[in-house]
């Protein structure tokens, strides 16, 4: 048994957890605190409201100049008695018993030693072994998307969710520190980083997803890093809706759109939220639909049984054969033979998208993602080399959506937060030719609606034997479906989906609960 640790020195309130207040930098006063993991990690959120600076500070317990001695001894000991496990076997939970076997036996060799905190020794144990050592917190706190290392004796950036890119109070010292960690990072996703090749785009456990430089081969200011977290939690319509980043009735029109398979591309930069919004329409299919997703990292978490996930390989060679390499192309080609309801390409940029819009054309359905900012953008990219996508073709992609990183300001925040909104929702009729569905006003926070025009909607009616004002009717019923699961707490994506499988079951039953407890 390992006692606790406790905290001793001086602290500062912020919130529900405590802040060493000599972490604070002169003129910058606590905005927000939370802990990562009692008693060892806490963050604070810290603002300079002179000059409008915002902070990441990383407060963590600090192991004294003994403790320090008797880790690295305890690391090495390690090193040597930990064994290659069984796949079945939890490496967390094997690392740790031989970890306080070996605290143990040091405990009962050194004796008592009045100040040493042997839990504080295996919280270090456990961050740099299996952890991520330095940015071990910052891969732990929820409420980060992305962690970006821009060279050593520079600091950590982060992107948290209610302040954007924020700097931190970790860094890395000196250029071997660097190295070594974005070797381990190479290791951790079983891939291979050197100076012959010092390019690493990989998966880490937990499927956080990484790209990387080593040493100072392609980039000047060293070894760099950019991780991006994924959450085990996939983010569903109903968060997006509780988030205002879409609005009940626009997720009700998406929702039948789902149903019947209506191809839709989702446009958006870089960070803009647009495999968040795919992932979470996935949630609307219908249970009975064979599904091929298709991507460079797997990142796309579905809640049904019937999907497949195809993920490319890049080459073993170094060389400009491209030994061994399967392509997003080579896959979308394949997964036509799997004879899928829905194929689905987490982001187009090449020759696969041709192949993808030709699976439409044979009554396919599909969604993608792109990086553009707007339809017309979206479109000169299709039709322009690598892919080539003839005008006559662009029809097939029935619907665009677009999602933007805005900020939106208020009398209680005049600085304004960030956040993200579903900017526009268009049919397209052809190249230059869209019907706005949705829009957001970004002077009001609303979404402006229009789907009393909807030529998605008639085509649905037509195919289904139903009168236009009848599916217009079906999209206000889900709307009150939505609206009602969002008051309810009904948010996970797997609950999600299992409610959307239910109302696909019995949707009056579903619609009257709704309106009864609405």
């Amino acid at each position: 048994m390992i006692e606790g640790v406790g905290r001793t020195d001086a602290s500062t309130e912020a919130g529900l957890v405590t802040i060493t207040p000599t972490l604070i930098p002169k003129g910058f006063r606590i905005i927000e605190g939370y802990s990562i993991r009692e008693p060892y990690v806490r963050i604070a959120i810290v603002r300079n409201d002179e000059t409008g600076e915002i902070l990441y500070l990383v407060d963590e317990v600090k192991l004294t100049r003994r403790e320090r001695s008797i880790y690295l001894r305890i690391i090495e000991t390690l090193e040597w008695e930990l064994k290659p496990i069984e796949e079945t076997e939890d490496p967390y939970e094997y690392f740790r018993k031989t970890a306080v076997k070996t605290i143990h036996k040091y405990r009962i060799r050194l004796g008592n030693i009045p100040g040493v905190s042997w839990a504080k020794i295996l919280y270090y144990a456990e961050r740099d072994i299996l952890g991520y050592g330095k940015i071990d917190a910052l891969m732990k706190d929820p409420n980060l998307e992305d962690i970006s290392c821009d060279g050593y004796g520079r600091p950590i950036y982060v992107w948290h969710r209610r302040y954007e890119y924020i700097p931190t109070n970790v860094m890395f010292e000196d250029e071997e520190e660097l190295n070594e960690f974005v070797l381990k990072l190479a290791h951790k996703a079983g891939k291979h980083v050197s100076t012959a090749w010092p390019i690493l785009d990989a998966m880490l456990p937990g499927m956080h997803r990484v790209a990387a430089t080593f040493s100072k081969e392609v980039s000047t200011s060293g070894s760099t890093f950019t991780i991006r977290k994924f959450r085990e939690d996939p983010i569903s319509v109903i968060d997006l809706i509780n988030f205002g980043t879409i609005d009940p009735e626009t997720a009700a029109y998406l929702w039948i759109a789902m149903e019947y398979k209506m191809p839709a591309l989702i446009m958006g930069v870089t960070g803009s939220g647009k495999t968040t919004l795919l992932n979470a329409l996935t949630c609307l299919f219908r249970p009975t639909l064979k599904v091929v997703t298709i991507e460079d990292i797997p990142e796309l978490r579905l809640p049904l049984e019937n999907w497949v996930q195809l993920v490319s390989r890049p080459s073993y060679s170094l060389g400009p054969e491209r030994v061994g390499e399967i392509s997003l192309f080579d896959l979308v080609k394949v997964s036509l033979r799997y004879r899928p309801d829905i194929i689905i390409v987490g982001e187009v940029r090449g020759e696969e998208a041709y192949v993808l819009f030709q699976a439409l054309a044979t009554g396919h359905g599909g969604l993608t993602t792109i990086h553009a900012e707007d339809v017309e953008a979206a479109v000169r990219r299709l039709t322009s080399p690598p892919m080539n996508i003839p005008d006559g073709y662009i029809p097939l992609m029935k619907l665009g959506m677009i999602i933007r990183r805005v900020r939106i300001f208020s009398e209680d925040n005049p600085a304004g937060r960030i956040t993200r909104r579903v900017a526009g929702v268009y049919e397209v009729k052809g190249v230059g030719s869209y019907n706005r569905v949705s829009i957001w006003d970004p002077y009001r926070d609303r979404f402006e609606k229009n789907l009393n025009d909807s030529f998605v909607l008639r085509e649905i009616a037509e195919t289904i034997g139903r009168s236009y004002d009848q599916l217009l009717e079906e999209v206000s019923r889900r709307s009150t479906v939505l609206r009602w699961m969002a008051s309810k707490g009904i948010r996970s994506y797997k609950d999600v989906a299992s409610m959307v499988h239910l109302y696909y079951a019995d949707p009056w039953r579903v619609y009257e609960r709704a309106v009864k407890e609405a």
